[in-house]
């Protein structure tokens, strides 16, 4: 929970997936303490940051009560935890938590704003220091929990085929699966790796359509989505951060551009 508007749809989701697959869902309450004030004339009692921590974990324990009674009616395993952060960053603190899990589900951000700073940090924390694949679902979101059309970004990277591998529990159950690959150029690389992904999929008893689509002058997270929306998928699976975190953030990238303007769900993996 990162205490952003998209809680509750993230929630929503994980419930619906634990229930699908049998599933222990575990959810943290994060709680972001602020380091105590330095004063000037060396280490003092500093009580307006003790008065702000006290709220901050009033405000914990009340969301904790929420969550525990929210998830007592539903028939999965479930846990709730508060987990405090002072000495580390929340978002590394939850990727730690991760370290468990098969899948990490959070909420995104609608647009480039002041409140997806949150969102997204906890987002590039999962993805890249807990080993896991993170599911990012977008607030306001009308979401099947159980999907029913796929698409797979497809790239021959690691990154790519690292999301598709941890992806397969929910294309065993879709309706329809592609492999999408977006044209940046000519390289028969792509056309060739698409192809043997499709037979790779069919023997684990998934059936998926080759598709291939140009830019036509779009950036390729743009003709990614309006694929999606064209095909009324259900969920987006991509590889996340194939560049480094600092220039896709700085330069503009894929995973930027999916994380901002995606108005479906999106299965990253790293």
């Amino acid at each position: 929970m990162t205490g952003s508007d998209g809680d509750t749809d993230a929630l929503i989701v994980a419930v619906g997936l634990a229930t699908r697959h049998g599933a222990h869902l575990s959810v943290l309450e994060m709680i972001d303490l602020p380091m105590p004030l330095a004063h000037p004339w060396g280490m003092m009692p500093d009580t307006v940051t003790a008065e702000v921590h006290d709220t901050l974990r009033e405000r914990g324990r009340k969301n904790l009560a929420d969550l525990k009674t929210r998830l007592s009616a539903e028939p999965i395993s479930t846990e709730v935890r508060i987990v405090e952060a002072l000495y580390a960053q929340a978002s590394s603190m939850a990727a730690r938590q991760a370290y468990d899990a098969d899948l990490v589900i959070v909420a995104g951000a609608a647009g480039d704003t002041v409140e997806s700073v949150v969102p997204h940090a906890y987002f590039v924390s999962l993805l890249l220091e807990s080993g896991r694949p993170v599911l990012v679902i977008p607030p306001r979101c009308a979401v099947d929990p159980v999907p029913r059309r796929i698409v797979i970004a497809w790239r021959p990277t690691r990154e790519a085929s690292r999301a598709v591998h941890d992806a397969l529990p929910l294309m065993k159950g879709a309706e329809r699966v592609d492999v999408l690959t977006i044209q940046t150029d000519a390289s028969e690389e792509n056309d060739i790796s698409a192809e043997r992904l499709v037979r790779h999929l069919a023997r684990h008893g998934i059936e998926s359509h080759r598709i291939e689509r140009p830019t036509l002058g779009q950036t390729v997270a743009t003709a990614l989505l309006q694929y999606t929306r064209e095909s009324r998928a259900d969920l987006l699976i991509a590889g996340g951060y194939g560049h480094s975190r600092l220039r896709e953030w700085a330069l503009g990238g894929v995973t930027r551009e999916l994380l901002i303007a995606s108005d479906l769900p999106v299965f990253f993996g790293h």
